[in-house]
């Protein structure tokens, strides 16, 4: 398990981007619980109540898209050109990624949600991410650290 451990990291890092570019591409509908659950608003209310909002909300989500897409790239490079190659730099730098999904949980913690709405999916799938990925680098750790990394530094 532990030597091809970093095809799930790879997978993950294929999802981030895959998100990343639907959020690009398709703007603020590319998920409406979102919106919902942080104003109890549609998208359509809240284009309604206030088409700049609806702009603004539409224009970050295609920024933060974006960030997605670069964040899986960069993740994506790292797996395939230094973590299968158990450069421990690169086993330590994919720690970013448990990091970043409990980070993007925890921002709608402290946003706060609008009464009586549910958590939107990223609430979810944040803490599923972080854990999957932290599981995959605690399982794949051995062969990090076995032997003198030349590369470390």
């Amino acid at each position: 398990m532990e030597r091809h451990a970093w095809w799930g990291l790879a997978f993950m890092a294929v999802v981030v981007v895959l998100f990343g570019a639907t959020d690009v591409l398709v703007g603020a509908p590319a998920d409406v619980a979102i919106p919902m659950s942080l104003t109890g608003l549609t998208l359509a209310e809240l284009e309604s109540e206030s088409a700049a909002a609806y702009r603004l909300f539409d224009f970050f989500t295609r920024v933060n898209g974006f960030s997605l897409v670069v964040l899986g790239l960069l993740a994506a490079a790292v797996i395939v050109f230094a973590y299968r190659r158990h450069r421990r730099w690169a086993w330590w730098t994919m720690w970013v990624l448990p990091v970043w999904a409990a980070g993007a949980a925890l921002f709608y913690v402290v946003a706060g949600l609008a009464p009586g709405q549910p958590p939107p999916p990223p609430m979810l799938s944040g803490p599923i991410f972080a854990v999957l990925s932290a599981v995959i680098l605690l399982v794949s750790a051995r062969p990090f650290f076995q032997q003198a990394d030349p590369q470390a530094g």
